[in-house]
């Protein structure tokens, strides 16, 4: 039987498992490019192989604390133990690049054409992200949400764009580690039966046919039409053609220039 402690970072209370000799798996995706739903797919993964999945950003965004009150913390490596599961990041937990568990240990990050993701945002902060109850992350939200619906959409992505390239490269440190697997939203969340049978792989971990079944059966939704106040709006590639002009998107081709580069996205 696993040893099961609670480790309080941030005055949020986090149950650690402490007495595994199994690697610390991490789990990264950058915001607004399917990380929601790689995220509960990956803790109904970690529940079907007893891993303890940890869900750090998420908990702490639910108590209100604001990212840049943690991200670069180095406190929050008291978190990281072997055999516990970290996930729940949408922005790179700078304070543990230097842990030494990281840089061994099995990692995931998932990104997304940053104009399609930029677009998702504008929904998201306009209409359906959900918004903490308490704390100094609910007054962000909030004027994220009164940002977005006074704003065009290409106003608000212009607005945005320089802080998401910010988030994207915040990652590189990351990337550069070894044991470090990429996948793009193209290729995960569009086909997410190859993203769990490879994820489990990567991890170590097991899943029997009957179990994917299981998880594609409510994770693997598309909408028949978009419904831009919903959380699951459209899913499909390419939005930003669709909802962006021309001027548009040459700026934000240029701006993202390396990371549609390195990512394999055509400008």
């Amino acid at each position: 039987m696993s040893s099961m402690s609670q480790i309080t970072y941030a005055d949020v209370p986090f149950d650690i498992r402490t007495d595994l000799d199994s690697p610390a798996l991490f789990l990264f995706g950058i915001r607004k490019s399917g990380s929601s739903i790689m995220n509960a797919m990956v803790m109904a993964l970690a529940e079907m192989n007893d891993a303890n999945f940890v869900d750090v950003a998420g908990k702490l965004f639910a108590k209100g604390v604001r990212v840049r009150d943690w991200q670069s913390d180095e406190a929050m490596g008291a978190l990281v133990h072997r055999g516990n599961v970290y996930g729940g990041f949408r922005n790179a937990p700078l304070g543990i690049a230097n842990h030494p568990l990281l840089p061994g240990s099995p990692k995931v990050l998932l990104v997304r054409d940053p104009r399609d993701a930029l677009v998702s945002e504008y929904f998201s902060n306009a209409y359906s992200h959900s918004l903490p109850k308490e704390g100094e992350m609910l007054d962000v939200m909030l004027a994220e949400r009164s940002a977005a619906l006074r704003n065009s959409i290409a106003d608000y992505v212009m607005r945005m764009a320089m802080n998401f390239r910010n988030t994207l490269r915040q990652y590189d440190a990351f990337l550069a580690m070894p044991n470090m697997r990429l996948y793009r939203y193209e290729d995960a969340i569009m086909n997410k039966r190859w993203f769990l049978e490879d994820l489990c792989v990567h991890y170590g971990w097991e899943a029997t046919e009957t179990q994917i079944e299981q998880i594609l059966g409510w994770a693997d939704v598309l909408p028949d039409e978009e419904k831009p106040t919903e959380f699951v709006r459209k899913v499909t590639p390419g939005d930003h053609m669709d909802k962006l002009d021309a001027t548009t998107i040459a700026q934000l081709s240029e701006m993202f220039a390396a990371e549609l580069d390195h990512y394999g996205y055509p400008r």
